[in-house]
């Protein structure tokens, strides 16, 4: 009754728990093994969904963009352009939107002409607008002693419209927008008394601009340029065959036409025995020095500025 356990049996327990413990060991590993297999199964699954919706998402892969070649029988030149589905929702950024508008309201303005309506905005607009070099290639336009001076081959009955056709910007800026653009422009005359216009030419215009942030303008200035947009470079082309009949002629033979005094003293300036203050408010000199020292008028309307 008190002898001692057999050491046997107790060898056949530890052998037996060592047993039972190896069956759990391979039964927990296979169902580790099988949830491993699962989230590598579920992980390829949502990798391939993301890869089709990718690809479905960048189809078609291949896209036939349409152009349209157009050339000018006159002059042989060639223009492409890419044709858009929507015309009305084209995407524009602000500065490029606001670039545009100056450009159009400066060339609209300088190559234009109304004896009766360039007087209130125009003249004073292009001089805001244009650095001092630029200015006075305008100002040099209306000079009285120039044969090309608008008032002198148009006088009043007769009146430049312009159409501009397009704007293509230049001289991409790295913060944005561009520095330059060119603008091409359809000039017409208008004929006050009957109300018909005809063709005159087109134009090519290129030029340069610039902001200036220490542009002094007074209150009615700014309002008029309140960005302080001023262009640096101006440069007008022939934008058309010389093939094309040219209507300057027809149109410079009608300045022999009977005007209103007013007239006929800018064409003479001799007769005028006074000085008139310019037609604009605007700081444009009435008279201009020469090499000889003699002074130039400057004609822009019926009370132009007169040389002494």
């Amino acid at each position: 009754m008190f002898r001692k356990k057999d050491s046997s049996s107790q060898n056949v327990d530890q052998v037996v728990a060592k047993a039972v413990n190896y069956e759990l060991t391979i039964a927990d590993l296979a169902q580790r093994s099988q949830r491993r297999a699962w989230m590598v199964a579920t992980a390829s699954l949502m990798m391939s969904l993301l890869l089709a919706g990718g690809y479905y998402y960048m189809l078609p892969l291949k896209e036939k963009v349409p152009y349209l070649v157009m050339a000018d029988a006159s002059s042989g030149t060639a223009t492409v352009a890419r044709l858009q589905g929507d015309f009305y929702n084209q995407q524009i950024t602000s500065s490029e939107a606001i670039n545009r508008s100056n450009v159009a309201q400066y060339v609209t303005a300088r190559e234009s002409y109304d004896s009766e309506i360039m007087t209130l905005r125009d003249w004073n607009l292009v001089f805001i607008m244009s650095t001092a070099p630029v200015g006075a290639g305008h100002k040099q336009l209306y000079m009285e002693n120039n044969p090309d001076n608008p008032f002198l081959k148009y006088g009043k009955s007769k009146a430049i419209r312009v159409r501009i056709l397009s704007i293509t910007p230049l001289g991409q800026r790295p913060s944005g927008g561009f520095r330059g653009a060119a603008v091409r422009i359809q000039r017409t005359l208008y004929e006050k008394t009957t109300g018909t216009s005809s063709f005159i030419d087109n134009k090519l215009i290129t030029l340069a601009f610039d902001y200036n942030d220490n542009l002094k303008l007074d209150e009615q200035d700014r309002l008029q340029n309140p960005l302080g947009f001023q262009v640096t470079e101006y440069r007008v082309d022939n934008d058309y065959d010389k093939a094309v009949p040219d209507v300057g002629a027809p149109v410079a033979s009608n300045t022999t036409q009977p005007s209103p005094p007013q007239q006929q003293g800018t064409a003479a300036p001799q007769s005028v025995d006074q000085a008139s203050v310019p037609a604009i408010g605007v700081a444009v000199p009435a008279a201009t020095e020469t090499a000889s020292g003699t002074a130039e008028g400057i004609s822009i309307g019926n009370d132009g500025a007169k040389g002494q």
